[in-house]
């Protein structure tokens, strides 16, 4: 008789998640964020709504309210962990780990951030703190970043990270009425300089 792969995963690994450093904050989206979620969401629409399909179907402060309760049921029930991206204490963004495999111990990293907080290494330090979390505390193997082609801050992102391209997945992403190929970048645990 086989033993499962996830027989060690943490009972509640991503509970009480309180990242920070200096400047960053990262902590799970509450119900009171929805206003100021929808509202970054909209000022940034044309720029997002580019490369995210889910801008499209962000439409009102329902939606993002909506998006907060799905965030945190998912978060309950270990499948995904989204984080408010903070500088002193305002949302600028959000970062997370998606499509959490436990029996592989892998995730796929997601994140956005407004036009007005880039340039400063805000996303490659807040990518940074959340795989050492994923790598260490929840004990994750396999960290992925999916970016569309095109999408060269993204991929700068994952490349500061340490990762590496593994790939091309063509026509992989639908947004805004289009099949956009995807780079394929990922790391293992070993690799993370944490």
């Amino acid at each position: 008789m086989g033993t499962s792969r996830a027989w060690d995963t943490p009972a509640f690994p991503f509970e009480r998640v309180d990242l920070s450093d200096r400047e960053l904050w990262l902590r799970p989206l509450l119900a009171a964020d929805a206003s100021a979620l929808f509202r970054l969401i909209d000022a940034e629409r044309g720029r997002l709504g580019r490369w995210l399909p889910w801008v499209e179907e962000t439409r009102t402060e329902r939606d993002s309210a909506r998006f907060i309760a799905d965030a945190t049921e998912e978060r309950r029930r270990r499948r995904s962990l989204v984080l408010a991206t903070c500088v002193e204490g305002v949302i600028v963004g959000t970062i997370g780990l998606h499509y959490v495999e436990w029996f592989d111990r892998s995730a796929e990293l997601g994140y956005w951030i407004a036009s007005g907080s880039e340039g400063r290494g805000l996303v490659t330090r807040a990518a940074r703190a959340l795989l050492t979390f994923a790598f260490g505390t929840v004990g994750l193997h396999r960290v992925v970043v999916r970016c569309a082609v095109g999408n060269e801050r993204s991929a700068r992102v994952a490349e500061r990270l340490g990762m590496r391209r593994e790939g091309l997945l063509r026509e992989a992403h639908y947004v805004g009425g289009t099949f956009l190929d995807q780079h394929l970048y990922a790391l293992l645990r070993h690799e993370h300089a944490g």
